[in-house]
């Protein structure tokens, strides 16, 4: 069962997006728990990671060719 503050804290919020959906602002009503949102973040996580992966990866093999070059 809600409590009153419970109750409020809802009204707010469906004001608040109702307020939001009057100024044409792109509204994200899924909550936190929501799969295919978690899944969307994961995916945008992991692209970023992996160039930023990639880019470490060439630095190294930069770094070790000009070591290279300067031990011979």
């Amino acid at each position: 069962m809600m409590s009153e503050e419970d109750i409020k804290k809802y009204h707010e919020l469906v004001e608040k997006l109702e307020m939001e959906k009057k100024n044409k602002t792109p509204v994200d009503d899924r909550g936190p728990n929501d799969l295919t949102k978690r899944i969307e973040i994961l995916e945008f996580r992991n692209e970023k990671l992996h160039n930023y992966n990639q880019k470490l990866i060439e630095e190294v093999r930069s770094l070790r060719s000009k070591l290279y070059i300067k031990e011979n």
